[in-house]
């Protein structure tokens, strides 16, 4: 299987495929040099670009979200929704208030993901003011409003994440979904057999992506089954059947599902190997939580969260 796609901030070099792209789409890039605070990312797999984003504007009331463009070959495989949820996380971590948009054909599907229509004159007076609304979209475009951050953060949904040794996978899934899920979701792992060391090559890897290691360890998941414990509304095994894992089974009553990977730590070779594995097992599980964070969960029956978790699980980029 190739290495799933994965999603970052852009950088300089990226610049011409991403206004490329753009201009595919019919999407603006008459203001991408002059407008105020524009920051993109990118969906991208085996160094080849398949999406981007943006965010304009620098106020923490509020940012312009804009510039959402898939290749044609790549549409409808869940790489819009996971750009949207990556936006929505890195903004909500900001302290951003809302994230507002102007659309002519994409009401639907951003009303899937949480977003009101408003009026034009509810929108922050700094994105009122940027070329976007006064005169790149049309004036017919619906324009849209999500609250992200604090905004949201009344409802928290805990996570826990199971494999056998928790020293790899299960670390790398509560470290990516504590990133990308701040104020929605809180995220643990452990372990039926826990080896009581996190794996190096696991730290190494968060470290080098920026992310928080202190607090992460290998423990036993008996330490979310004692008293005072808190109480778990998903619990995702990470572990890999295929390979004849046995997974951990969990009783009681919260959200069950199941996202198997291949262990990174089981790979044997050369260092470079051994990365190599580790990253893509990252990138799985970076793109399985985008998608688990674009949900809209509480307006979800449990049988269709079901059915979307499941999706997630059997997918290796994208549901």
């Amino acid at each position: 299987m190739n290495a799933p796609w994965l999603i970052r901030r852009s950088r300089p070099e990226d610049g011409p495929a991403v206004v490329a792209l753009l201009r595919t789409a019919k999407l603006p890039t008459a203001d991408i040099g002059e407008a105020s605070g524009l920051q993109f990312w990118v969906a991208e797999a085996n160094r080849e670009l398949l999406g981007t984003i943006a965010l304009e504007g620098t106020g923490q009331s509020g940012r312009l979200l804009r510039s959402l463009a898939v290749v044609a070959t790549h549409q409808h495989r869940g790489i819009a929704r996971a750009l949207v949820a990556r936006v929505e996380a890195d903004a909500g971590a900001e302290g951003i208030g809302q994230l507002v948009l102007l659309t002519e054909t994409a009401q639907a599907f951003f009303s899937h993901l949480g977003y009101e229509v408003i009026e034009r004159g509810a929108a922050p007076a700094d994105l009122r003011a940027s070329a976007e609304f006064r005169t790149l979209c049309a004036a017919g475009a619906v324009c849209m409003r999500k609250r992200v951050g604090a905004a949201v953060a009344d409802c928290t949904y805990n996570v826990l994440f199971l494999c056998t040794g928790n020293s790899a996978r299960s670390i790398l899934a509560e470290a990516l979904l504590n990133r990308l899920g701040d104020g929605k979701f809180r995220a643990f792992s452990a372990g039926s057999y826990p080896t009581g060391t996190v794996n190096p090559m696991a730290l190494a890897l968060l470290r080098h992506d920026g992310m928080p290691v202190d607090g992460l360890r290998s423990k036993s998941w008996d330490e979310f089954a004692a008293p005072g414990a808190p109480r778990m509304d998903f619990i995702i095994t990470v572990c890999d059947d295929a390979a004849g894992e046995v997974c951990p089974v969990w009783p009681g009553h919260p959200m069950i599902a199941h996202w198997g990977v291949p262990d990174p730590a089981a790979v044997t070779g050369n260092d470079t190997e051994k990365e190599k594995a580790f990253w893509t097992t990252f990138r799985t599980l970076e793109a399985r939580i985008v998608l688990l964070v674009s949900l809209p969960i509480a307006s979800l029956e449990r049988l269709a969260l079901e059915q979307h978790l499941a999706r997630i699980g059997k997918s290796g980029a994208a549901a």
